[in-house]
C-alpha cells in the first residue's frame, strides 16, 4: 500500500487559514524550516504574508527574512510596519539585517536605521557603507577576538562575556590581534579549550592566517574559501585591522547569486530578470541586446540579398543556411561558456590566452572535419550535387573553427578591460557568428559553384 504524500506546505497553510485554525497554524509555522517557509510564502499575497510573519513571532520571522527570495521580500517588506521591522532587524545577524535594509527605499531605510539601538545602527551603517558584492557588505562584524599578550585564562573569560553579550550562535576560530586591532593569527576553538590557563595566547596562535580586504569582490572571496577549504575567513581593512568574518554559508549564497547573474547574462537578460516583478524593467534589460541581434540579422539579410542570383540559380543553397549558422552559434556558445566558467573559477587565466586558443582551435578543427565529412555525404546524396555537399561541409567546418576562436577571444578580451565576460555570449556572440557564417557560406558557394 502506497503511503499518502502530504500536500505542499503552502496548501496546508492556506487550508488552516481558511479554517481560522490559529493554534495549528502557529504550530505548523513553528516546526517548518525557514527555507521551506520561504518557498511557501511565494504563493501568498502581501497582506497574507504579513499575517503569517506576525504569526511566527519575532524569532521565527528574523530567521525567515534573510532566506526569502528577492520578489517575495520585495512584496513583503512594504507590508511590515516600521516598528515591527525594527524589532526583526535587532534579532537578525548584522550581515543579514544589512541585506534586508538594502531592499528598502532610501528614505525608509534611513528612518528604520535611525530608530535602531545605537550599537546595531553603527554596525549596519558600517556594513552598508561598503559597495555591493564586496567582502565588507557580506561580513559579520560579530566575531571572537583576543589579545596576543593575554593568558588563556584571561582570554576565555573575555570570550564568555562577549558571547553572552552579542548572543553569538557559533564560532570555530578565535582571532588574535595586537593592541591596535591588527590581525596577528588564529587559534582553533578546541586548542584554546585544551590549553592550560597560564599559557599565553601568543604561544598558541598560528600566524600567516588567510584574510581578505573589505573591498575585495565577493566572487574572489568565494574562490579563496573554496581553494583553501575554509569554514570562515577574517576580513581586514587596509591597515590589516580585523573588522569582521565571512562564514561558508555566506559564500554559498554568493556562489548561487553569481551563478544566477551569469546565467541571465549568457542570454542577454538582466541579472534580476528571472525574478524581477517589473515587466518594464525586464523590457529595459533585454531590449538593447535584442536590438543588437536585430541589427546583426539585418546585416545577414543584406548579405543574402547581395547574392540573390545565387539562390535564383541554385535554390538548394538556401536550404542549408540555418544549419551552417546554427552549428557556428552552438560552437561559439560552448567555447565562450567554458572560458567564462574558467575565468570565474580561476581555472583559466588571461596569460593563458594562446594556450587556450590553440586548444580550442584543435578541438574545433577536429569537430569541423568530422561534420564536414558527414555533411558532404549527406548533402550530396540529398541534392544529387556533390559540389553543394562540399560547400555546406566546408562552410560548416570553417564556421565551427571561427566560432570557437571568437567564443574564446571575446570573454578574455572583456575580462582584460574589466567588463563582465558573461556579456560576451547570448545575442552578441550568436549575432557575430551568424554574420560570419553566412558570409563564409556564400563566399565558398561562389568559389565552388560559380
Amino acid at each position: 500500500m502506497a503511503l499518502q504524500k502530504d500536500p505542499p506546505l503552502h496548501e496546508r497553510i492556506k487550508q488552516l487559514m481558511r479554517e481560522h485554525a490559529a493554534k495549528p497554524l502557529h504550530e505548523l509555522l513553528a516546526e517548518s524550516e525557514p527555507v521551506e517557509l520561504s518557498g511557501a510564502l511565494f504563493h501568498f499575497t502581501g497582506q497574507e504574508q504579513r499575517f503569517l510573519v506576525e504569526m511566527m513571532g519575532d524569532d521565527g520571522a528574523a530567521e525567515l527574512l534573510p532566506v526569502l527570495s528577492e520578489p517575495t521580500l520585495l512584496s513583503l517588506l512594504p507590508q511590515i510596519p516600521d516598528d515591527h521591522l525594527q524589532d526583526l532587524l535587532e534579532e537578525m545577524e548584522p550581515d543579514d539585517a544589512a541585506q534586508v535594509i538594502a531592499f528598502l527605499e532610501p528614505d525608509r531605510a534611513a528612518a528604520v536605521l535611525a530608530a535602531l539601538e545605537p550599537a546595531r545602527r553603527k554596525d549596519l551603517t558600517n556594513l552598508l557603507s561598503y559597495g555591493e558584492e564586496t567582502a565588507g557588505r557580506i561580513m559579520d562584524p560579530d566575531l571572537v577576538r583576543v589579545k596576543a599578550a593575554q593568558s588563556v585564562g584571561e582570554a576565555l573569560e573575555d570570550i564568555r562575556r562577549y558571547v553572552e553579550q552579542v548572543d553569538l550562535d557559533e564560532f570555530f576560530s578565535i582571532y588574535v590581534v595586537d593592541e591596535t586591532g591588527v590581525l596577528l593569527g588564529v587559534i582553533p576553538v578546541w586548542k584554546m579549550l585544551l590549553a592550560q590557563s597560564d599559557e599565553t595566547v601568543r604561544g598558541l596562535m598560528t600566524t600567516g592566517v588567510v584574510s581578505v580586504i573589505a573591498d575585495m569582490d565577493q566572487e574572489q572571496v568565494s574562490r579563496i574559501v573554496r581553494d583553501r577549504d575554509l569554514v570562515s575567513v577574517p576580513v581586514v581593512d587596509h591597515r590589516q585591522r580585523l573588522i569582521g568574518r565571512i562564514t561558508v554559508d555566506d559564500v554559498v549564497d554568493v556562489i548561487h547569486d553569481e551563478f544566477a547573474e551569469d546565467v541571465a547574462q549568457l542570454v542577454g537578460a538582466g541579472a534580476r530578470d528571472v525574478t524581477d516583478l517589473s515587466i518594464r524593467a525586464s523590457i529595459r534589460h533585454r531590449s538593447p541586446w535584442l536590438l543588437f541581434a536585430l541589427g546583426g540579422l539585418f546585416v545577414s539579410a543584406m548579405i543574402m540579398h547581395r547574392f540573390e542570383e545565387f539562390f535564383v540559380a541554385m535554390p538548394q543553397l538556401a536550404f542549408f543556411i540555418p544549419l551552417v549558422m546554427a552549428m557556428g552559434g552552438n560552437t561559439g556558445i560552448q567555447s565562450s561558456s567554458l572560458v567564462i566558467r574558467g575565468l570565474a573559477t580561476g581555472e583559466v587565466r588571461l596569460d593563458q590566452y594562446w594556450r587556450r586558443m590553440r586548444r580550442e582551435l584543435g578541438v574545433s578543427l577536429g569537430i569541423g572535419v568530422l561534420f564536414a565529412v558527414l555533411l558532404i555525404g549527406a548533402v550530396g546524396l540529398l541534392t544529387g550535387d556533390w559540389r553543394i555537399g562540399f560547400t555546406v561541409g566546408l562552410a560548416t567546418a570553417a564556421g565551427i573553427a571561427a566560432a570557437a576562436l571568437i567564443g574564446t577571444t571575446i570573454p578574455m578580451a572583456l575580462e582584460r578591460i574589466d567588463l563582465d565576460p558573461a556579456l560576451a555570449t547570448g545575442p552578441f556572440l550568436t549575432t557575430v557568428n551568424d554574420i560570419l557564417g553566412i558570409a563564409v557560406y556564400l563566399a565558398l558557394a561562389f568559389w565552388i559553384l560559380f
